[in-house]
């Protein structure tokens, strides 16, 4: 968690909190957050807006229950009508998936058949999530515009760069991307290395990239950079010589990333450094990251219509999040209080990294305070040439697939899709849009169909 020294007077104020998506169970695991720190939103109001009404009434339901239980001085609300979740907003969150969990499901199945790899997020299927996800989010853009001008949209939906950009190119709103990987990332092989063991343990990160695509070149605990410790126990992992199965080979090849450029990978950066390795165990796995996912949210569902009716259900937290939920809350509530805590979030560039574009959005530890996420100036941050590469083609590439889920059609996204380093093959990429676009239509514009 990062968090300045100085312990600031909190100023609190009013906020109405709109979440769209409110039916998800990433809104429950946000709420069960907003139950263990309640004083963070005090006298605030939570509105759940979704388009599907039964999920909604359920989530809504439960926990109206647990807040009237716990005594919490909080406003719980939930409507099916976007006017009304956005009307005077102080933050809106961003939570759904266009197409849902069966279309990450194709993006995940599809790309394999030609040689490249699955994935909600990133390569194809994310390119395909934009396009789906970009023209309902330019709308809901506008309506924030003309309902909430002032409002900070915290942003939960992949691919957050792409998303980001697109909607910075289409209005003037305050949008930021949220990203738990990257505390994951540093805390878990901080732990691995035998050097922590506490979630909430306080890291100062030099992270530089973009979501999904980062490198951390320095990790300070306590004034000391302990990036040479990990660094060894990398060194360490990788002496072992140990065979690489569905179980480690994330971890290894993790440790051969850390151990050959000296930094801290993000989780992601072993498909584009490795991807032949990870098409292999992908072909292995009986289901699709999304399949499960899928399971998960169904029990989910099954648990909340067996907790409806009691006087204290529960919530029950079947998502992997990483922690976001809390990490939502931490960055409204250092946005409410004026704190000046430093995070590493996803924003528009603005001369941060000198080696990018300025209206490329990247992944950076940023100033969060009443303002919002200023990022902190990195200049090149420590990535030598042969990392910055592929960044760049990333950013680059993630600027174009933004234009083309805005404004193109299908040759331009043709084009943005052969730029992404997955792909990086025009007639690939011809054969992968045409498939794709084929199981997506129905959440497609007509104009990049055609």
């Amino acid at each position: 968690m990062l968090e300045t020294e100085t312990t600031k007077k909190k100023q609190k104020h009013f906020a109405k909190i709109a979440i769209l998506g409110g039916g998800s169970p990433y809104c429950a695991d946000f709420l069960s957050g907003v139950l263990r720190n309640p004083e963070a939103l005090r006298g605030s109001e939570i509105i759940l807006m979704d388009i599907n009404a039964e999920r909604l009434e359920l989530v809504y339901t439960i926990s109206s229950h647990l807040f009237k239980h716990a005594g919490i001085n909080i406003t719980l609300k939930r409507t099916t009508n976007l006017e009304e979740a956005l009307s005077d907003a102080s933050f809106v969150l961003i939570t759904f998936r266009t197409g849902g969990l069966n279309a990450s499901i194709q993006d995940e199945k599809i790309p394999p058949r030609y040689g490249v790899i699955g994935h909600d997020a990133i390569g194809p299927g994310g390119f395909f999530y934009a396009l789906r996800t970009v023209p309902v989010l330019a709308g809901i853009a506008a309506e924030v515009e003309k309902l909430a001008p002032k409002a900070f949209v915290l942003n939960y939906t992949t691919p957050s760069n792409i998303i980001i950009e697109a909607i910075a190119q289409y209005s003037g709103i305050r949008v930021i991307g949220l990203s738990r990987n990257f505390i994951h990332e540093t805390t878990l092989m901080s732990y691995e290395a035998g050097l922590a063991t506490d979630e909430e343990l306080q890291l100062y990160p030099r992270t530089i990239g973009v979501n999904h695509a980062t490198w951390t070149t320095a990790l300070w605990h306590n004034g000391t950079d302990i990036l040479p410790q990990i660094l060894k126990w990398s060194e360490r992992i990788i002496a072992q010589k140990r065979e690489m199965t569905a179980d480690n080979y994330q971890q290894l090849m993790h440790a051969l990333l850390a151990t050959n450029y000296g930094a801290i990978p993000s989780y992601d950066l072993h498909y584009y450094y490795f991807p032949e390795i990870v098409l292999d165990f992908q072909a292995r796995r009986a289901t699709t990251p999304s399949e499960d996912l899928l399971k998960l949210f169904n029990e989910a569902a099954t648990h909340y219509k067996s907790e409806v009716h009691k006087e204290v259900p529960q919530l029950l937290k079947l998502v992997n999040d990483n922690g976001l939920a809390n990490f939502a809350l931490s960055v409204i509530q250092s946005i409410l209080d004026d704190l000046g805590n430093e995070w590493v979030l996803n924003v528009p560039n603005h001369g941060a990294v000198n080696f990018l574009d300025d209206e490329h959005v990247v992944e950076i530890p940023c100033r969060v305070d009443a303002r919002g996420a200023t990022p902190l100036t990195q200049s090149d941050g420590g990535l030598a040439m042969d990392q910055r590469g592929l960044i760049t083609a990333l950013a680059d590439y993630e600027g174009a697939a933004a234009r083309a889920a805005l404004w193109g059609d299908r040759k331009s996204a043709i084009k943005a899709l052969t730029a992404n380093p997955l792909v990086h093959s025009y007639s690939k990429a011809e054969k992968l849009y045409e498939a794709l676009a084929a199981v997506h239509r129905d959440y497609l514009p007509e104009r990049i169909l055609s």
